[in-house]
């Protein structure tokens, strides 16, 4: 189980989801929804649609109330050179919002990113704010692991109950890892949580000092109790895949950065 926060989350479309608006307040919108595009480009289309994909993004900043996303390229596992876009800090009222500009929008992305994507799948996904421990400071972190995990029907309470004793211990034992929790809401699978670790690099994702392991055995009183805790704790949800993303700060660019 200490392999779940080792590994141990953002993030997709069959229509053309940049061209909706939505401007998110991160102060305002409480609900933290976020929506992401799992993005298959054509073969040998990759540099295109990252060129494609800055210019528009560059284009549309110039309109009010435009949706915002983050590119992350996907560096291990069976998606390994597909994208991730995601945008986040939402609230559903802001899915509703429409703009007089959405038409050309759609016509741009249709004309010049459209033809260098080979696939799209949406989801939505709600942030579980009390659950997540970010950093103040997001100066440095480049890469991210996601895992899924799937809740056993029946068990969101037990879940919900561990897995805040965990994160209520690593805070107050000083575990210098960072993480967030989302969600799914529509377009995964059902019971679907997925973590999120910030790295900033490759050695970032070695074991932390003091360990997991060495937080919470000391919390629970001991080796035993620790494992104890977690095979009950674990008993209430199954792993599913992870990986890694590599953010991409030129295709996320809006011009203010």
């Amino acid at each position: 189980m200490i392999k779940l926060f080792k590994l141990t989350l953002a993030i997709v479309a069959v229509t053309l989801l940049w061209c909706m608006p939505l401007q998110a307040d991160d102060h305002e919108n409480k609900e933290s929804i976020g929506t992401g595009v799992l993005i298959t480009p054509k073969e040998g289309h990759e540099d295109a649609l990252i060129k494609a994909i800055t210019d528009y993004h560059l284009w549309v900043a110039n309109f009010e109330g435009h949706m915002r996303f983050n590119w992350y390229s996907i560096l291990t596992g069976p998606d390994t050179g597909k994208y991730i876009a995601y945008s986040g800090g939402h609230s559903w009222a802001d899915f509703d919002a429409e703009y007089d500009w959405q038409k050309e929008a759609g016509e741009v992305f249709e004309r010049n990113v459209a033809p260098h994507i080979e696939s799209m799948e949406r989801w939505m996904s709600s942030e579980m704010t009390e659950m997540s421990h970010w950093p103040d400071s997001w100066d440095g972190y480049t890469m991210f692991t996601l895992e899924h995990w799937y809740v056993n029907n029946g068990q969101y309470g037990p879940f919900r109950k561990g897995l805040k004793r965990i994160v209520e211990t690593l805070k107050a034992g000083g575990y210098t890892g960072y993480w967030g929790f989302s969600s799914n809401e529509s377009g995964g699978y059902g019971n679907q949580i997925t973590i999120i670790s910030p790295k900033k690099g490759w050695s970032d994702m070695a074991e932390k000092d003091p360990s997991f392991y060495d937080i919470m055995s000391k919390e629970l009183g001991g080796e035993d109790q620790f494992q104890e805790f977690m095979s009950n704790w674990a008993s209430t949800f199954k792993t599913g895949r992870n990986y890694t993303l590599k953010y991409l700060p030129g295709a996320s660019d809006y011009g203010d950065e």
